[in-house]
């Protein structure tokens, strides 16, 4: 995959951590991401909370290989997308996750452009084949947009003075 434009570390970490969304639609802490950056689970993290806040909010946008592998197991991504250029998520993610991507694009190697583009319509006809007709699939694979935020137990919201009064009617009579 050729190198894409420059986009940058805390970008790419941004739509990662909005995919790490819970089922109550927060973004986990960044003491979470520290910690699920260890080699095992447990293990000593690869970097601390505030190096991980630093990598978020742009303030450090280099961080060494060892912080790179730590990032991927924390984010659940192939390692080569935290990298300069790398924009492709759903790509790499296919090169990283299925042998035969990687076989298919090993059997294109020496025949060009013209292998390229048979592959390419090749695979345009599987995905109208299995009714995928769209064929522009993103280059970061899109999410169901998180669950609301359900109310917090033991804790009301604000009522208006309309609906304050109609509670209190309903409590007094208890219904």
């Amino acid at each position: 995959m050729p190198p894409g434009p420059h986009t940058p570390l805390a970008s790419k970490l941004a739509v990662l951590l909005n995919r790490k969304r819970g089922a109550d639609g927060k973004t986990p802490s960044t003491r979470a991401i520290a910690a699920a950056t260890a080699e095992t689970p447990g293990g000593k993290p690869a970097m601390t909370h505030q190096v991980v806040n630093d990598l978020l909010n742009g303030i450090k946008d280099n961080p060494p290989t060892s912080q790179l592998l730590g990032l991927a197991r924390a984010f659940d991504c192939p390692v080569p997308y935290l990298l300069p250029g790398f924009n492709g998520l759903t790509s790499l993610a296919v090169y990283e996750e299925h042998q035969d991507a990687r076989e298919a694009l090993r059997l294109i190697h020496d025949l060009g452009q013209a292998g390229a583009a048979e592959l390419l319509e090749a695979a345009r006809e599987i995905r109208a084949r299995h009714g995928h007709t769209d064929l522009t699939v993103p280059e970061v694979p899109e999410l169901l947009p998180p669950a609301a935020e359900p109310p917090r137990p033991g804790r009301r919201r604000r009522l208006s003075f309309t609906e304050a009064a109609e509670r209190a009617v309903s409590d007094l009579e208890g219904t």
